[in-house]
This record gives structure tokens, sequence and C-alpha cells, in this order.
């Protein structure tokens, strides 16, 4: 049975191993500001990732998610209008 240590955020985010591998990120947030974030931790030299955006703002991508789900807009501004979602 494979084990090892459960790291808090800060912890994980000074990992030599992480560290070494790249895992560690850099971004900018729109409210946060400058912040780290881990990485992918797979990679594939045919199909390398990258993490190149902060997590989204609350309701930032519902609009966009909702259309492509095939809601009209008037479907959508209903929905923000009721509370049923959140939205930017």
């Amino acid at each position: 049975m494979p084990v090892g240590p459960v790291n808090t955020m800060n912890e994980a985010l000074a990992d030599p191993q992480a560290l070494a591998r790249g895992m560690i990120v850099d971004l900018v947030h729109p409210q946060a500001g400058a912040t780290k974030a881990l990485g992918c931790p797979v990679h594939f030299s045919a199909t390398p990732t990258a993490v190149t955006r902060p997590a989204p703002m609350l309701g930032e991508h519902t609009r966009e998610v909702l259309a492509q789900a095939g809601y009209s807009d008037a479907d959508i501004e209903a929905f923000v209008a009721e509370g049923v979602v959140a939205a930017a």
C-alpha cells in the first residue's frame, strides 16, 4: 500500500519535487493579485500541458457556458434576473 504525507497548500507549493518538475505556476488573479498554483502533475512530451490563467471569478463564464448548452440570450438573462445563476 503506497503512503505519503498529506501536505497543506503552502507545503505543496514549496515541495522540492514539485518545484523541480516545474509544477508550481505563478499567476496573476484579478482580485487576489500574484498567486501560485499547482500545474498539471502529468507531463507528456507530445502533448504538453500548461496552466496559463487563474481560476475564474464566480459567474465569469456563466453566459458562455449556458449559450453553448443551447440556452437563448433571453433565457440566460431570465436565469440571472431570477438569481438561478451567478453571472459577471
